[in-house]
């Protein structure tokens, strides 16, 4: 029976990978995406062709790791048509997600010393419904969260067990993550100071040192090797990133607890307000609990200069460091908290981390009551998020909970991606009677997402200006105070988020 049990992880995983390759066909094209793939292009003919149309792109020193990873089916196959290429990108994004959930069940046996704990906290992560509808798309910030679970696992290994196989391993794994984002140079951070605790308290002989310098000078190397742009110049390269990193110019409005700010104006607790309305309830509070056990259980080891805590400061560095790192260089963050995405596997962590050291209460009986209430609390909130995604499909992306209040659309940003626009677009020719449908949108990703009409139906639509147009489109994005709940078309989730109004009829 025991060994029936422990194949419950190879199936959950099983499962997880055919949902993926049953559903990466029906979401549409995000905001993000031509652009990323225009990244990816100019990389891969710099590389193999030496083109250097890739210096000329305003989004130069974005990381191209994952958008090379994500041109190579257009390439190999030499594919032609845009929907194939795109739908390619996103079971490619999924399977990256995917693997980095494989690794946060890795990391969580780590760290919670229990296989049941620890796919406890990978449910978590894949009932979260903004994480998973942008596992299919986001080719920024969830390769970014799946390749710091994975450096953090290979991190954990190496200071638990420091050698040359991991010290090189880690400088690859990380060295992937910082031509992702540049963010993650806090992974060598993490591992030069937390070796050096683990100096301090004789975890760790001074004839190991030699394994960390091995990680210190191959880190670069590999950062430079996954990282193109930086070829011909790392060192003004790398300060252009950084630079871009700290202080990124953008400058539309978000729509925030009801009202348009520019990024450079958002106050400190933008990304805690965002996370607290965007995660299930039940997690939070499972955060709650865990995280208050976690300072109490670090408090106490003070005195042993946190003596066999690697973990655990591992997690509470990784989830607060880079958050404190946004507000004190004062960068401009939008878009919800996806460019924070990354912390949050350390925040389930820590989640999950408090029920185990609710294992340690000496009475039983308190034991028994706190593991019933938080398994009930668990199921509730799985059906529930199940419930939603299941019936809102594919726009899990706009999952609020109750502490958003009663009318989300009148405080915050809701289809910001726009992949909205898909499926008003099918709707639009359809159901509209006229040869020649006049359209316009109001933004970008209206036109990216005629890619799903066939040749047929493209022909139809015509895109013309808002005066002369007589459908227009629209996810609300930049204008919130306009919701047409009369309109011809509507996509609700619980409210508006996207219209199609009958502007001039012919």
């Amino acid at each position: 029976m025991k060994h029936a049990f422990e194949k419950i992880p190879q199936l959950f995983f099983l499962i997880t990978l055919v949902i993926g390759l049953f559903l990466f066909t029906d979401y549409g094209i995000s905001w993000d995406e031509p652009i990323q793939r225009e990244l990816g292009n100019a990389n891969w003919n710099y590389v193999l062709h030496n083109d250097d149309s890739l210096f000329h792109l305003i989004n130069q020193y974005h990381g191209a790791f994952i958008e090379i990873i994500e041109i190579l089916p257009e390439k190999v196959f030499h594919l032609q048509n845009e929907k194939t290429i795109f739908l390619s990108r996103h079971l490619i994004n999924y399977f990256i997600f995917w693997l980095g959930t494989v690794f946060l069940f890795l990391l969580g046996k780590e760290v919670l010393k229990n296989y049941r704990f620890a796919l406890l906290t990978v449910l978590m992560l894949y009932l979260t419904p903004r994480i998973f509808a942008q596992s299919f798309y986001n080719s920024k910030d969830i390769p970014l969260l799946s390749f710091f679970i994975i450096c953090n696992y290979v991190t954990l290994r190496f200071l638990n067990h420091p050698n040359f196989i991991l010290a090189l391993l880690l400088a690859v794994v990380s060295g992937m993550l910082f031509a992702i984002r540049i963010v993650g140079i806090i992974i060598p951070v993490f591992t030069v100071i937390l070796f050096v605790i683990n100096l301090v308290n004789n975890r760790h002989s001074l004839s190991q040192l030699k394994y960390l310098l091995v990680f210190i000078i191959l880190y670069p190397l590999f950062a430079i090797l996954f990282y193109p742009v930086l070829w011909h110049d790392p060192i003004g390269g790398v300060r252009e990133s950084f630079t871009l990193f700290s202080h990124f110019f953008y400058n539309d409005p978000q729509f925030f607890m009801g009202k348009l700010i520019h990024p450079q104006e958002v106050p400190w607790f933008y990304i805690p307000v965002w996370m607290a309305i965007t995660i299930p309830p039940v997690w939070q509070f499972m955060f709650l609990f865990g995280a208050a056990a976690l300072i109490i259980f670090l408090m106490k080891r003070l005195k042993n200069v946190f003596q066999n805590v690697t973990s655990e400061l591992l997690l509470l560095s990784w989830l607060f460091i880079p958050w404190l790192t946004v507000i004190f260089l004062h960068s401009a963050v939008y878009d919800e908290w996806r460019h924070l995405f990354f912390i949050y596997p350390a925040f389930l962590l820590i989640s999950v981390y408090g029920i185990k050291l609710s294992m340690n209460l000496q009475s039983r009986r308190l034991r028994i009551l706190f593991m019933t209430m938080c398994g009930g609390l668990v199921g509730i909130q799985c059906v529930y998020v199940v419930f939603f995604m299941l019936v809102n499909h594919p726009f899990e992306n706009v999952y609020f909970n109750f502490l958003a209040g009663k009318h989300p659309e009148k405080k915050f940003d809701l289809d910001y991606w726009g992949l909205s626009y898909r499926q008003g677009l099918e709707y639009l020719v359809e159901h509209a009677k006229e040869d020649t449908i006049k359209a316009a949108w109001q933004n970008a990703p209206g036109n990216f997402n005629l890619i799903w009409l066939n040749e047929q139906e493209r022909k139809r639509i015509q895109e013309t200006s808002l005066d002369s147009c007589n459908y227009f489109l629209t996810n609300f994005r930049f204008h919130p105070d306009s919701y047409m709940d009369s309109a011809w078309y509507i996509i609700r989730v619980n409210f508006s988020i996207l219209a199609i109004e009958k502007v001039h009829e012919n």
